[in-house]
């Protein structure tokens, strides 16, 4: 199972269609307070999470989720990111399985989440 942390109702229905399209369960959560909570009531495979979010941001729900389970496998989702430097800071600091910026082509996406779930 895929939890999909994204504020933005749209981008967060195809990136869903995507992954479910590939076989995939995805169980949805519209910001990071219900991300945090579906997580600890699923515990998914896999976590994508859009960063930034109102409310409870996807940095404090991924350091949250990491105080639950410091070794969760998640990759962030943002359409404010920088170039491939800022995706490598990130990746060390957070410790995210991959980076993706919005918006992604569907191969993008379907490439990483294979990569790290298998």
């Amino acid at each position: 199972m895929i939890l999909l942390i994204d504020d933005n109702e749209p981008e967060r229905a195809l990136t869903r269609k995507m992954l479910e399209e590939e076989g995939y369960t995805v169980r949805e959560a519209v910001d990071g307070a219900e991300g945090v909570r579906l997580f600890r009531e699923l515990k998914p495979k896999l976590v994508i999470c859009d960063l930034l979010m109102p409310g409870k941001s996807g940095f404090e729900a991924v350091q949250e989720i990491r105080t639950l389970a410091p070794a969760a496998c998640i990759i962030a989702i943002s359409g404010v990111l920088f170039g491939l430097a800022d995706h490598e800071k990130m990746r060390e600091s957070f410790g995210f399985a991959a980076v993706i910026e919005k918006p992604f082509r569907r191969a993008q996406l379907i490439e990483i989440v294979r990569g790290v779930l298998f």
